[in-house]
């Protein structure tokens, strides 16, 4: 005989269990569904209530989602029971008799199967609706929360300013969609499904990574970061069961659950759900498992990781995971992948020993560590790593940020070095250890060889010295990079940073091959040749004494000016030198430091903020970073670089800027000048084909060849500027200042000279690497390209002049066309009571006749025109402004100093000023004496 527990054995049950904990309060859910049905929701929303984030609306939709039949009441007792509750001491239960029994167990299993029919349904429908909101929204668009978070949008759309995020099975059929709202806010679709659903960054291999995290913006991070495909499961609780589907999926990928470290309950007493559901999920199928271990005091996931820590330590991390599983020895039931020894490197050095005692030896196979017990006795070696040489201890140049230059080969036998700040062997080293990890370092697991490695850096002897600097680029006479330091100096220099060195100067191919099938190709075409002659000027800034600048590439979709872009970084790296406009402040101010002295080059400026914009061009043009303090509230050490940059886009900087209501000024303009794609040739932004049959088809080969064949050009000329950087200067400074005196239309603005210098800084020196060797452009060429992109930007500029004073006179004019009839009424008529009423009134307008007598009153209306105006009559007439001061100074000139404005319109005779005033002592209609502007007609026939 079965016996059943009374409600009221199971509301006493309820209060021994804490109702805080996700994983317990969905069980209890199900036990209360299972046992009751829908007569137990009153007991469920009751007992939620104990917890401090108490949901009425989430409790509701929960106990819809929950399914009969899973979870039995045994299970509640059960819980409770863990925690004193003792069933004996509360209302007796009832047992039922056989028929009982079984009409229970009928009508439990018919609620089950009723259920799951309704749940099928549900399920279908909102699949059928998110198949609608999915079709109808669109593939591009913004979103605050991305913005916030610092990824990108990866397989989502928009809709109005929400992100959505689709939710499909293995098969990708579409079954729900989560809305992420512009605070973070996030909904599934009511009654949809949810369980075993996710939405995959990249591309999965049968064969490759497979990462699983909870969050979009976690999974994208991390996509971001590594390059592995990543799923979203969207909760702790669903990613064992992601993890199952991807299992059955792809049943020899390897899977790595990337875990949320709810630390914060675990500091109170609960259950770390993040850290819980991925250890289970990995264990289930049989994967890895790891959690952020950078973290900020309020982070929780690898997004907040990047946000503190910046995406190179989210890849370190990773990355020293995947690299340690494919040596084939990673222990897969412990969190960051532990290694096991390797195979060694097989360089040579001398021991290093302390003698006297314990002391630590450095062989081939590694570095071993010689103890000895509390008799004296010599204990057996201790690997401790793989070969690694503490070659030098660093230093800035105001003997700061000492640290220590480690050089190893990693198990392909590359050569590694990283200088090491030492301030990170305090703590428990985890993050410099990550990082040789990331880097081909073997290091023996255990807490031993982890204090012995630490030990080993802080107490080796070396008497060599280096400087370092966390700026790349000219450093006396030597130009450092971050795996190299080409020249000599007057001492070493190399570059130090807290993360693994993941240079963005890459080569593949040779030089003769990137001229044959990359440069020789550029020749005739003057944006191509312009741009890559631009990647050549950035080492040259500083021997020629120009300022950083940039050069904006504006065209429609398939211009050609990404290839253009393309072409440009083939002179320094592959493909990923190209970097994003979609970044926070904070992460291009280290890009920019990481391109000094070179070019950056930014893909697509429609991805940038409008309301930003423009201060990113003045930071990466003005070569520093912002002020900021510290934790201990002293002030950290501000970036700073030296670099050309290189932008596109479908719209130039100032029509970007009016998306958000903003103005363009002079000084944006002119530190990132724009060039129109279009060569005006019938190509796009090309001109010769080389014997291609369509633009097209140059294009694509200029794609594949700058995939096969790059940095050798980088190299081979900044080699070429050590060696004659002293004789350089001179020729630089005078070729430059000739060229752009000699491009310089007469009567120019200083603004003009200014962005004349760095074309011609350009051109120079796409002519230094032609005389070279190193680009096989005959002689000129790269001038002319240089001169003809000048040419382009002067006319779509607008001429010569000063652009802040075209800009002042823009916005005036602009103002008056948009707004001339509307908000000014006809001094004539102000006392007319048929007149119109003027809405938000600007000022006056009086009409004046062709012989300059004023019409002020209906009656003169009258004697000159009649009772209308013909056409002939109206083209004599002209009319006069009268416009408010507030007006005036706030709206018109808003953006400009008014009293700037006002001078510029009386020097153009646009404003009739009053003695030494700009603004005169009228007497108006209805109003009577007041100082206003009087702005005359020959405004509009000003040229701005």
């Amino acid at each position: 005989m079965s016996i059943r527990p009374t409600t009221e054995t199971v509301r006493a049950a309820l209060g021994f269990i804490p109702a805080d904990d996700r994983e317990i309060w969905v069980r209890v859910g199900m036990a209360l569904k299972s046992e009751f049905g829908d007569e137990g929701e009153s007991m469920f929303h009751a007992w939620s209530q104990q917890a401090d984030n108490y949901d009425a609306s989430g409790v509701k939709s929960s106990w819809r989602s929950f399914k009969n039949g899973g979870v039995t009441i045994g299970t509640l007792i059960h819980e409770a029971t863990q925690r004193g509750f003792d069933p004996k001491g509360h209302a007796p239960a009832v047992p039922l008799s056989g028929d009982e029994q079984r009409r229970h167990d009928a009508e439990r299993e018919a609620r089950v199967q009723r259920e799951k029919v309704e749940t099928a349904q549900r399920h279908e429908a909102v699949a059928k609706d998110a198949g609608k909101v999915w079709a109808s929204a669109s593939a591009t668009g913004d979103s605050p929360y991305l913005s916030r978070k610092r990824c990108g949008a990866h397989g989502v759309r928009f809709d109005a300013g929400v992100l959505l995020v689709p939710v499909r099975d293995v098969e990708g059929k579409l079954w729900s969609l989560q809305r992420i709202a512009a605070d973070g806010g996030k909904r599934f679709l009511p009654g949809g499904r949810v369980a075993g659903g996710f939405h995959l960054i990249g591309e999965a291999a049968h064969d490759g990574w497979l990462l699983v995290a909870e969050g979009y913006a976690t999974a994208a991070t991390l996509h971001e970061a590594c390059g592995l495909a990543v799923a979203v499961a969207f909760n702790a609780d669903n990613v064992r069961k992601v993890a199952a589907a991807l299992r059955e999926k792809y049943p020899t990928a390897r899977l790595l659950i990337c875990a949320d470290d709810d630390r914060q309950a675990e500091a109170q007493g609960r259950r770390n759900a993040g850290v819980s559901a991925a250890s289970a999920a990995a264990k289930a199928v049989d994967g890895r498992w790891i959690k952020p271990d950078a973290l900020p005091d309020d982070g929780t996931d690898f997004n907040d990781m990047a946000l503190a820590s910046g995406v190179d330590a989210v890849r370190a991390q990773v990355m020293a995971v995947v690299e340690s599983a494919e040596g084939g020895k990673a222990t897969k039931s412990k969190p960051n992948g532990a290694v096991a020894s390797a195979k060694a490197s097989k360089r040579v050095a001398n021991n290093a020993r302390r003698s006297g005692g314990a002391f630590y030896d450095v062989k081939d196979d590694g570095v071993w560590y010689h103890g000895f017990d509390r008799n004296g006795d010599p204990m057996p070696p201790q690997w401790i790593c793989s070969r690694m040489d503490v070659t030098a201890e660093t230093r800035d140049d105001t003997n700061g940020e000492w640290g220590y230059l480690l050089e190893f080969h990693d198990a392909d036998g590359v050569s590694k070095a990283w200088a090491m700040p030492s301030r990170m062997l305090s703590g428990d080293g985890s993050e410099y250890r990550s990082n040789l990890l990331a880097m081909g370092l073997k290091i023996a697991p255990g807490a031993s060889a982890r204090t012995q490695l630490t030990n080993y850096i802080q107490t080796i002897r070396t008497e060599a010295r280096a400087r370092c600097t966390d700026r790349i680029g000219w450093h006396g006479g030597a130009f450092v990079l971050p795996d190299r330091t080409i020249g000599d100096g007057t001492e070493r220099v190399i570059f130090q940073s807290s993360g693994a060195v993941i240079s963005q100067f890459k080569q593949r191919g040779t030089l003769a091959e990137w001229r044959e099938h990359v440069a020789a190709l550029c020749a005739g075409n003057s944006r191509f040749m312009f741009t890559v002659s631009a990647a050549f000027a950035g080492p040259l800034l500083h021997l020629a004494g120009v300022q950083s600048g940039g050069f904006h590439l504006v065209g429609g979709s398939s211009s050609g000016k990404t290839t253009a872009l393309e072409c440009a970084a083939s002179v320094f790296g592959g493909k990923d030198y190209v970097r994003s406009w979609r970044a926070t402040d904070n992460a291009l101010e280290l890009t920019a430091a990481q391109h000094s002295d070179a070019v950056l080059i930014l893909d697509e400026i429609g991805q940038v903020d409008p309301k930003v914009v423009g201060d990113v061009v003045y930071m990466l043009a003005n070569e520093t970073g912002k002020g900021r303090a510290s934790r201990t509230a002293t002030a950290r050490p501000t970036l700073s670089w030296r670099l050309l940059f290189l932008s596109d886009g479908e719209v130039g900087l100032a029509d970007h800027m009016s998306e958000a209501n903003k103005s363009a000024k002079a000084g944006q303009d002119i530190r990132l000048a724009n060039i129109p794609a279009d060569a005006r040739k019938g190509y796009g932004a090309l001109e010769v084909l080389h014997d291609f049959a369509t633009s097209k088809a140059l294009s694509d080969h200029f794609k594949a060849v700058t995939r096969q064949y790059y940095g050798t050009a980088g190299m081979a000329f900044i080699e070429f500027a050590t060696k004659e950087c002293e004789r350089l200067a001179d020729v630089l400074k005078h070729r430059v200042s000739q060229a752009a005196h000699a491009w310089v239309p007469m009567g120019a603005s200083g603004q003009v000279h200014r962005v004349a210098t760095r074309f011609a800084l350009v051109g120079v020196a796409g002519e230094i690497a032609g005389k070279a060797g190193i680009t096989g452009w005959p002689q000129g060429e790269a001038m002319e390209a240089a001169r003809t992109c000048f040419l382009a930007w002067l006319d779509m500029r607008g001429g010569a002049g000063d652009a802040e004073q075209s800009a002042m006179l823009r916005q005036v004019l602009g103002f008056f066309e948009a707004h001339g009839a509307a908000r000014f009424t006809w001094w004539h008529r102000a006392a007319d009571d048929h007149s119109p009423n003027t809405i938000n009134r600007a000022g006056f307008r009086r009409m004046m006749t062709h012989d300059g007598v004023a019409i002020d009153s209906n009656a003169k209306h009258w004697a000159e025109f009649g009772d209308k105006l013909d056409a002939q009559a109206a083209e004599g007439t002209q009319t006069e402004y009268y416009v408010f001061s507030e007006v005036f100074r706030k709206e018109i000139c808003k953006g400009f100093d008014y009293r700037a404005v006002a001078r510029l319109l009386a020097e153009r005779g646009a404003l009739l000023p009053e003695g030494d005033s700009h603004t005169r002592n009228e007497r108006l209609p209805s109003i009577g004496k007041t100082r206003c502007y009087r702005i005359t007609n020959k405004l509009f026939d000003i040229a701005a």
